[in-house]
């Protein structure tokens, strides 16, 4: 992947997804943006409680999205249900606890932004073989070629 001149060096390295790009190092890549995620929470936190769970509840379906779509692309049986089942359990756990109906009967401009975010991180990952610079002519055929077998 070609160097963002603007960043610095280990910045750079930490944000890039490694190659070969596979299912698991897509989620690797995804999970180290975490901690930038952990300051916009904490300040979200002092602004109240409630608030910071409506605001960052919606956040891991991102990052579900994202995977999924590079599973699909990747026609990988074995990270579609990874990915379905994080996306099944979390959303029970949020309906379990209440947050769930919360989100759904107060909205906050936020979940709009992340429903987005989300449906970006869905063709992202669909796309993500072209995004991290590996595509080929063949490469969709290839797939489903191995997928088939």
């Amino acid at each position: 992947m070609a160097r963002v001149p603007w960043l610095p060096g280990w910045l750079d390295r930490w944000l890039t997804v490694e190659r070969p790009v596979t299912y698991w190092t897509f989620w690797a890549a995804l999970l180290r943006l975490v901690p930038l995620l952990a300051v916009p929470l904490a300040l979200a936190g002092l602004a109240g409680g409630q608030f910071a769970l409506r605001a960052f509840a919606p956040v891991p379906f991102v990052f579900v999205a994202a995977t999924l779509g590079y599973a699909v692309r990747a026609f990988d049986g074995t990270g579609m249900l990874v990915s379905g089942m994080v996306a099944g359990v979390y959303g029970f756990l949020l309906w379990l606890t209440g947050v769930g109906e919360l989100l759904l009967t107060q909205p906050t401009p936020l979940l709009s932004v992340l429903s987005v975010l989300t449906f970006i991180a869905l063709l992202s990952g669909f796309g993500s073989s072209t995004l991290h610079d590996t595509p080929t002519q063949g490469e969709f055929t290839a797939a489903r070629r191995r997928w088939e077998e």
